[in-house]
């Protein structure tokens, strides 16, 4: 009897307060948003480049404008202004992550929802990878060798879509 009693109250236990809220939830986006782990580390090293990419900018600012000091004094640093655009980079990332996990669940084979993870990832990362690099070199560093490799590579990248927009010129879609 001592046993079942026990039982019970770990049972009740477990399933009390915001422990199964927490965990549905933590399924749910889990189920959404990553649906192979290769998506997850992709992200992460998409938000740990956006991060760098912050700490990269306030860096060049500070160094234009005379050290972080100088340049909050001077206005040229204002977290309203950084806030905004973090704001917009987080949702569009948040959205464009959501996007293609439901990819992977909606697309049949699951090789093409994986290839199309692989593509949105690596040209988020290599976005951010370049925008790092711009960063540095406004502040000083000597990087425009690894910066117009970058900058091929993104145009590289994105010119597979440029020569289908310019074939669905005459798309009369509405």
């Amino acid at each position: 009897m001592d046993l079942l009693e026990r039982t019970t109250d770990y049972i009740a236990k477990a399933f009390s307060g915001l422990k199964p809220v927490f965990g549905a939830l933590t399924g749910l986006v889990s189920y959404l948003f990553f649906p192979e782990k290769a998506y997850f580390l992709a992200l992460v090293a998409v938000i740990i480049a956006a991060t760098m990419d912050i700490i990269t900018k306030l860096y060049a600012i500070s160094k234009v404008n005379g050290g972080y000091r100088q340049a909050v004094k001077s206005g040229k640093l204002f977290s309203k202004t950084l806030w905004q655009g973090t704001e917009v980079k987080i949702f569009s990332y948040l959205t464009v992550t959501l996007l293609t996990g439901l990819s992977y669940r909606v697309i049949f084979l699951k090789e093409a929802g994986v290839l199309l993870a692989s593509f949105v990832y690596s040209v988020m990362f290599m976005r951010e990878f370049q925008s790092n690099i711009e960063n540095l070199c406004e502040a000083g560093a000597d990087l425009h060798w690894l910066l117009l490799f970058a900058k091929k590579k993104n145009t590289d990248l994105m010119k597979s879509v440029e020569e289908e927009k310019g074939e669905n010129a005459n798309d009369k879609r509405v």
